[in-house]
């Protein structure tokens, strides 16, 4: 039982983390594209913590499950400055396409990070035949 809780709660950590690297694109790229982001959540439900920055309130909510990353104009048109209702159609196509890609270039490098460490151990030398079997056989047969 302990086992499993502690395999849940690795789990949700990990997923946690992953919305955050999706979020974070979503964020970046909008506000690189100068478009306001109202508020940026890892989660639903309640909220845990929350910290308001200089524009963005930044948030931490009970249910890691998700996130979100909320954008002025993003729910309803906002003729105001900096709105993402407002903001050029290549603009708008970046922020969305930018968590997903994120996502892509992250397990890329986690990837080659873990191959760096670990290697690829594919190999076509049989150092070890298991008995009775018909590799045994094949090895039997040349011999002769």
């Amino acid at each position: 039982m302990l086992s499993f809780l502690i395999g849940t709660i690795k789990i949700v950590f990990i997923l946690g983390f992953l919305v955050l690297i999706h979020e974070g694109g979503h964020f970046l790229v909008a506000r690189l594209c100068k478009i306001r982001v109202l508020e940026f959540a890892i989660g639903f439900g309640p909220t845990i913590w929350k910290k308001q920055g200089k524009e963005t309130k930044y948030a931490l909510r009970l249910i890691p499950l998700g996130g979100f990353c909320n954008m002025e104009g993003e729910e309803e048109r906002s003729e105001s400055e900096g709105s993402f209702s407002k903001a050029s159609i290549p603009k708008r196509i970046a922020v969305i396409v930018a968590g997903g890609v994120v996502n892509i270039i992250f397990a890329i490098i986690v990837f080659f990070i873990l191959m760096s460490f670990v290697g690829n151990n594919a190999s076509n030398y049989v150092d070890k035949i298991i008995p009775n079997t018909s590799a045994q056989e094949v090895r039997n047969t040349s011999r002769r």
